[in-house]
């Protein structure tokens, strides 16, 4: 059941946030360029010890807002909600620190952008 839910939230959710065009996680350098990450993608975890598989994007962009670099690769990751909250990449699995503080750390905000969004 949990399964369930949480699929039908993530198709929601997923609606809304490709639509939306927002990185879950963006990186300020000191020139003055932005690294942005992207979900292009998301559904059901093909592996039951992982809730979502979702693909990231990666986007450089100037302080004018022009695209510098698009990475045009597909980033594939696997997010876990429940304890221990995880996300994987390839084969390198990542505990995530819940309490860590939005913009800290890429993991942690994927982990938050799917897992604690509001549902109605």
């Amino acid at each position: 059941m949990r399964r369930i839910l949480l699929s039908l939230i993530l198709c929601l959710q997923s609606a809304s946030m490709l639509a939306a065009s927002g990185a879950f996680h963006t990186t300020a350098f000191d020139d003055s360029r932005l690294v942005s990450l992207s979900l292009t993608e998301g559904g059901p975890a093909h592996d039951r010890a992982f809730d979502f598989d979702v693909v990231i994007t990666l986007s450089e962009i100037d302080r004018d807002g022009a695209v510098l670099y698009q990475d045009g690769g597909r980033h594939e990751a696997s997010v876990r909600c429940v304890s221990p909250a995880m996300v994987r990449v390839n084969s390198a699995e990542y505990v995530v620190d819940v309490s860590a503080r939005p913009g800290t750390d890429w993991k942690h905000d994927l982990w938050a952008t799917l897992c604690t969004a509001p549902a109605s």
